[in-house]
């Protein structure tokens, strides 16, 4: 009585509907552990039983469509925070301890392991994963993000995608949406990146 409101949380889980069903199960269940699955929102190009609700955007593969998913779900959430969660990614329920300082900063997890499926070798180096932040301020990056690629696609011009910098506020390029800038934190325990033969971003074993 009388203490401060703790911000509610949610998770935006998307998928491509092409990943190993073994995988995916392991990942959602995985999941469900650490938020509850009343708190998430799943959002994939074909319908999944999974969260409170499954939001079917049924568009060919790419990195528009995922942007279109995430802002789709990140609108369909009506919490605080929200936390993009892959659908091929392990996440420890330690990682949904953490509640961002601000609102106006993108965070990212870097307590991240990447684990190669076909015989489990393992790597860990720094980048940027484990999405979390305040949900409008991410619901503004991804309507702008939406609006510049659907600009371009209507001057028929060529809409060309880095694999570096994908996530909000990871770059300074001059394409980049904003300036916010993004940060990090740890959380007590890693999360598991699981690495198979559809993963949209490259692998790294050095």
């Amino acid at each position: 009585e009388g203490g401060i409101m703790k911000p509610t949380k949610g998770a935006i889980w998307y998928t491509d509907n092409e990943l190993d069903e073994r995988i995916m199960l392991a990942c959602q269940q995985q999941l469900v552990k650490g938020i509850g699955e009343e708190n998430i929102v799943a959002v994939s190009r074909k319908p999944v039983k999974f969260g409170r609700q499954n939001i079917v955007i049924p568009l060919e593969k790419g990195w528009h469509t995922m942007f279109k998913q995430i802002l789709a779900g990140l609108e369909a959430l009506d919490t605080d925070i929200a936390f993009l969660t892959d659908h091929d990614v392990l996440y420890h329920p330690t990682h949904f301890d953490f509640i961002p300082p601000t609102n106006d900063n993108y965070y990212y997890n870097q307590n991240i392991w990447r684990v190669r499926v076909e015989d489990g070798f393992a790597l860990y180096f720094e980048y940027h994963s484990g999405g979390c932040s305040n949900r409008e301020l991410l619901i503004r990056h991804y309507r702008e993000r939406i609006r510049q690629i659907e600009e371009t696609l209507a001057k028929g011009e060529t809409v060309r995608y880095s694999r570096t910098g994908l996530d909000a506020g990871t770059h300074n390029r001059p394409e980049r949406i904003d300036d916010i800038k993004a940060k990090i934190w740890r959380s007590q325990f890693p999360n598991i990146d699981i690495r198979h033969k559809g993963n949209n971003t490259g692998s790294r074993w050095t």
